[in-house]
C-alpha cells in the first residue's frame, strides 16, 4: 500500500471514530480531506455509509454519489431484513432449526439505520434439510452462484439479494481443530416455540474471533472487522465471561490474535488514540486489505509456508502439497496418510469449478511478480 493510500486509509478510519465517538474532527484537518480518493477507499472496505455520515456529522454536505451510496446501504439493510423474514419463516414452517450470523446481527449494534453496509446475510441451518432449502430458494427465483461442497451455498436473486445458507460455520480446512464441528450443541434456543437459535454472547464473540482471524491469516480483512470488534465490545464486554472466552481461544490458537484485536479496536476508538507499535501495524494491514482480503497477501502467506523460492517452485508446490500441507489443511491424514489420494483429486476438483476463477487470478498474479519477492522470504 503507499503512503498516500495509508492517508486516505487513515483519514477514512478518523471518520469513522470520530461519528461512532460522537468526537467532531478539528476544521483544519477536515480541509485538506479528498472527497473522491475517500470515496473509492471506503467503496473498497464497505464504509461508504458510514463515512458519509461522519461528513455530515462533521458539518460537511457530501455530493451525490456520498448521498447514493448511503441510501443504497439504508435501502439494501431494510430489503435483506425482509427477505430474511420470509426465509426464516419457512424455516420455521419446516421445523427446520437455524441462525442468522454476523453482520445480519452485528448491524443492530451501530447507532445509526444502514451504517454497517451489508454485501450479504449468512445463515447457519440443519444441514440435513439442504435439499428442502434448495428447492424453497429456487422457487423463490434465487438462482446458485456457487456451492461449497458440505460448506454452503450462495443464492442471489435481483436486485440485491444474496443469501449465504450455511451447512456448517466452517470447512475442515479453515476448522483444523474441529473446534466447531458440533456447532449445535453451543447453541441456545430463542424460544420454546421456535426453531431460531443463537450463540451466546461469549460463543458469538468466539466466533467472530475465529471469523476473522480466518481472513486476517489468509487474504487479510478490512477496517469494518476492526468497527464490528469495537461496537461489540462497546456493548458486550462487561457481561464476557473473558475466563471462558480464553480459555476457548487457547484451544483454537488464537487468543494472542484476540488480544491483539480487542486491544488495537479500544484503542483506536479512544479519546487520546494511542497505539503500540503492533496495533498500528494492524491497522495499516487491515487498510491495505479492503473488506474481504486481498489476492496478494495470500499468495504472500502461501508462499511462506510452501517455502517457495522461485515462482516455478511456488506453482510445483501449490499443485503438489507437501505432506506437511496435508495435515495442516486435512488434519486426517496425519493418521490416515491413504486419504490424501481423495483429498487431491476433491482439491483438483475445486480448483478447476468453484475457484476456477480465483486460481487464474492467482495465476496471473504469480507470473506478473518478480523473482525477488520469493527470494527475499
Amino acid at each position: 500500500m503507499t503512503n498516500e493510500g495509508i492517508k486516505v486509509g487513515l483519514d477514512m478510519a478518523r471518520l469513522c471514530r470520530s461519528v461512532l465517538l460522537e468526537k467532531k474532527l478539528k476544521p483544519d484537518y477536515l480541509e485538506q480531506l479528498d472527497p473522491d480518493k475517500l470515496f473509492s477507499v471506503c467503496e473498497y472496505h464497505c464504509l461508504t455509509a458510514m463515512v458519509c455520515m461522519a461528513l455530515e456529522y462533521n458539518r460537511i454536505t457530501p455530493d451525490a454519489k456520498w448521498a447514493e451510496a448511503r441510501a443504497k446501504s439504508i435501502r439494501k439493510n431494510m430489503l435483506l431484513d425482509a427477505e430474511r423474514a420470509q426465509i426464516t419463516a419457512f424455516l420455521e414452517q419446516e421445523h427446520i432449526w437455524y441462525m442468522p450470523l454476523k453482520g445480519s446481527l452485528l448491524k443492530e449494534f451501530y447507532p445509526r439505520a444502514g451504517m454497517r453496509q451489508m454485501s450479504d446475510n449468512d445463515i447457519l441451518f440443519d444441514a440435513s434439510k439442504r435439499k428442502t432449502v434448495t428447492h424453497f430458494m429456487k422457487n423463490r427465483g434465487y438462482h446458485l452462484k456457487g456451492d461449497n461442497g458440505a460448506h454452503c451455498d450462495e443464492w442471489l436473486k435481483e436486485p440485491v439479494y444474496n443469501f449465504e445458507m450455511h451447512l456448517n460455520l466452517f470447512t475442515p480446512m479453515q476448522d483444523r481443530t474441529g473446534y466447531f464441528e458440533k456447532t449445535k450443541d453451543r447453541l441456545v434456543r430463542v424460544d420454546e416455540k421456535r426453531y431460531e437459535y443463537r450463540f451466546t454472547d461469549e460463543d458469538f464473540y468466539i466466533y467472530m474471533v475465529a471469523h476473522a482471524h480466518k481472513h486476517y491469516r489468509g487474504g487479510g480483512t478490512g477496517f469494518r472487522t476492526l468497527a464490528d470488534f469495537y461496537i461489540f465490545l462497546d456493548k458486550k464486554e462487561e457481561s464476557l465471561n473473558f475466563a471462558y472466552i480464553t480459555a476457548e481461544l487457547e484451544k483454537l490458537g488464537m487468543a494472542d490474535f484476540e488480544q491483539l484485536m480487542r486491544n488495537t479496536a479500544q484503542h483506536f476508538f479512544s479519546e487520546r488514540m494511542q497505539l503500540s507499535e503492533e496495533e498500528q501495524n494492524a491497522v495499516k494491514f487491515m487498510l491495505g486489505a479492503g473488506t474481504y482480503g486481498n489476492l496478494d497477501n495470500l499468495i504472500k502467506k502461501t508462499g511462506k509456508m510452501l517455502n517457495a523460492d522461485s515462482k516455478a517452485e511456488y506453482l510445483i508446490r501449490r499443485f503438489f502439497p507437501t505432506m506437511e500441507w496435508w495435515n495442516y489443511y486435512f488434519p486426517k491424514t496425519i493418521d490416515h496418510p491413504v486419504l490424501v489420494i481423495p483429498y487431491f483429486f476433491y482439491r483438483i476438483g475445486r480448483m478447476l469449478t468453484v475457484r476456477r476463477k480465483r486460481n487464474i487470478d492467482e495465476l496471473k498474479i504469480i507470473l506478473k511478480k518478480n523473482e525477488r519477492e520469493f527470494r527475499a522470504k
